[in-house]
Order: structure tokens, then C-alpha cells, then sequence
């Protein structure tokens, strides 16, 4: 049996004019703490949304939790996680309406670990998400999705819109999740200090392209000169260390 939890060979992405991802090639097992970077435009988000089955892929194969992508059937996509970079949640439901969706489609929802987390970021419950803050709604997200106790959790850029001191906070209760139930998470961030406090493996995209993937403690440099080694230099829309 396939131990890796993500398992991608030779994926091609092609739109009328461009191609977004090349021939990729890499794998994830189980327990593993990934963290994906590249600049606006890379590749990051469309690879995310495949793994996610929300677009479709003109080449390649690609399995989760052990099973083709085409055929992910509703009990494996319950220990699947995800949090979009783009705000998801519905703009007219609270707090407490979506969780009580989540607990219907989430056999390991954790309430204990939602009312923690609730309590923890300050985030009020019956309030609709049209009327909350940007940081506030993320947080919501995440406490959602963390919740749910999935054995995969995928993040696009999870910490838009939140502060130092949350993005801290986050990155805390991914590893601790990752800690007590070997939770496997891939996730991207813009922000190159965020990749070191608990990822232990660093995949760059350049050009729809994976120009590394290795373990950060093999690295020979920090991230953030890794990144400018394979970008050369920083542009205004690409990653800076530290940008929030």
C-alpha cells in the first residue's frame, strides 16, 4: 500500500495561454509539515486547488490519502482540510451556523478544540461574516477547519489578513495538530519567516516548476536566501521575508 499521503507524478496544467504547471513531480507521507513557496504567479494556488479536485489537470496522476484524485470517495474527503486564500465562508452565516455544518460533514470534528479556539482568538460566534473583520473571518476559517481533526490540512496563504501575533498562534496549533494526530500539512505562504518556524520541508515553484524540494535542515542557507538563490532577486510582487 502507498504510504504517502500526496503522491504527484508528472503533472501538466495548460490554459489557452500559458502553461501553469510543467511536468511536476514530488510526494508527501504521512506526518509530514510542507511548506510551498514561489512568487505571484508561480504555480502555488493552481497546484493547491488540483490536490483539492476543484480544477482539472491535462497530464499526470495524482493520488491522496492512497487514492486517484477521480476517484476520492466522501469518507476520504472527510480527513481532508482546506483553507483558501480567498474568504469561503458563507457572508450571511455566523460562526456557530457553519460549524454546525462542519459537525454533519466532519466525523472527527472536536468541539473542545472549537470552543478553544474561539475563546483563544477572540472570535465571536454569532456574528454574520459579512460583518467581520478580515483577520477575524481567517481565524474563523482556520478554527474551523483545524476542528475537524483532518489527517490532510492544505492551506493557500492562510495568513492573509492576520498580524504577527495570530500568525504565531496558527502556526502553534498546525504544529500541535500535527503533534498529537500526525495531521500531514502542506500549506504556502508569501511570508518566508512563516516557513521556518514549524515546516521541516521546503518545495519552491518557480514558472509552474519545482526547482527544489528538500528538507530545510539540509538547506545550506536560510529560506529566505534559498528563495533569492532561485528567484535572484526580489521584485514588489514577490515574496519579502517577513511581509505581512
Amino acid at each position: 500500500m502507498n504510504a504517502n499521503i500526496i503522491d504527484v507524478k508528472n503533472l501538466t496544467k495548460r490554459y489557452i495561454n500559458f502553461v501553469a504547471l510543467n511536468n511536476i513531480s514530488f510526494d508527501i507521507g504521512r506526518g509530514e509539515l510542507v511548506g510551498l513557496i514561489g512568487s505571484n504567479g508561480a504555480g502555488k494556488s493552481t497546484l493547491l486547488h488540483i490536490l483539492m479536485g476543484f480544477i482539472s489537470f491535462n497530464e499526470g496522476n495524482v493520488s491522496i490519502l492512497g487514492q486517484p484524485l477521480e476517484d476520492l470517495d466522501y469518507r476520504t474527503k472527510e480527513n481532508i482540510g482546506f483553507v483558501p486564500e480567498e474568504p469561503s465562508l458563507l457572508p450571511w452565516a455566523t460562526t456557530i451556523d457553519t460549524a454546525a455544518l462542519y459537525k454533519s460533514l466532519y466525523p472527527e470534528w472536536d468541539e473542545e478544540t472549537f470552543q478553544r479556539l474561539i475563546v483563544q482568538w477572540e472570535i465571536v460566534e454569532d456574528k454574520r461574516t459579512r460583518n467581520m473583520s478580515k483577520g477575524q473571518k481567517r481565524l474563523a476559517e482556520i478554527a474551523l477547519c483545524l476542528s475537524c481533526q483532518p489527517e490532510l490540512l492544505i492551506l493557500d496563504e492562510p495568513f492573509v489578513g492576520l498580524d504577527a501575533v495570530m500568525r504565531f498562534d496558527v502556526l502553534d496549533e498546525m504544529k500541535r495538530l500535527n503533534a498529537e494526530r500526525e495531521t500531514t500539512i502542506f500549506y504556502s505562504t508569501h511570508i518566508l519567516s512563516d516557513i521556518e518556524k514549524i515546516a521541516k520541508r521546503l518545495i519552491i515553484i518557480r514558472e509552474g516548476e519545482i526547482c527544489l524540494d528538500k528538507q530545510i535542515s539540509e538547506l545550506d542557507s536560510t529560506v529566505e536566501q534559498t528563495f533569492i538563490e532561485h528567484y535572484g532577486l526580489y521584485e514588489e510582487e514577490t515574496i519579502k521575508p517577513g511581509e505581512e
